[in-house]
């Protein structure tokens, strides 16, 4: 994926990741209390934001068959309110449709209505399709329900 700006997102690019992009990924995931693991194992459905060469924001997606499950999406506090985690959101959104993927999943435990805005719905852990199922995400989750009850699983259809 080529480096572009976005029209109404001034002085912000969004470009796929690299590897030199993993430390600050890293940083921002942390810090936003996610879990800041596999990234490099799936760098390649990772997408950044960079504003003034820093990175501000970053996001992935992973497939799984006809299936694809968003995570990590993270917006620098700086950054928030421009409109950068809806163009990563709809970018990861851009790439599952790409793979062909039919169905989108994710896991959130702070940005319910944010996501829910983008089409998503809450889903319980028996409604996600099995390839879906594979995701290190679900085989943590699933069995510890009780230990994060905060955390929703959600879904949309790929379809825009």
């Amino acid at each position: 994926m080529t480096s572009k700006n976005r029209p109404g997102i001034s002085g912000v690019t969004f470009r796929g990741a690299a590897a030199a992009d993993v430390p600050r990924m890293t940083e921002l995931i942390a810090a936003a209390a996610l879990p800041a693991v596999f990234i490099t194992e799936f760098l390649d459905g990772f997408v950044v934001a960079e504003r003034g060469g820093e990175v501000i924001a970053c996001g992935g997606v992973e497939h799984y068959g006809a299936c694809a499950v968003i995570r990590s999406v993270v917006v620098d506090p700086s950054a928030r309110g421009l409109g950068v985690g809806v163009e990563i959101a709809g970018m990861l959104m851009d790439r599952a449709r790409a793979a062909a993927a039919q169905d989108i999943y994710l896991f959130t435990a702070e940005a319910q209505d944010f996501w829910s805005r983008l089409g998503f719905v809450d889903v319980t852990f028996e409604e996600w399709k099995e390839p879906a199922r594979a995701c290190w995400q679900y085989q943590f989750l699933s069995p510890n329900r009780e230990m994060l009850p905060d955390v929703h699983p959600m879904w949309r259809s790929a379809a825009p």
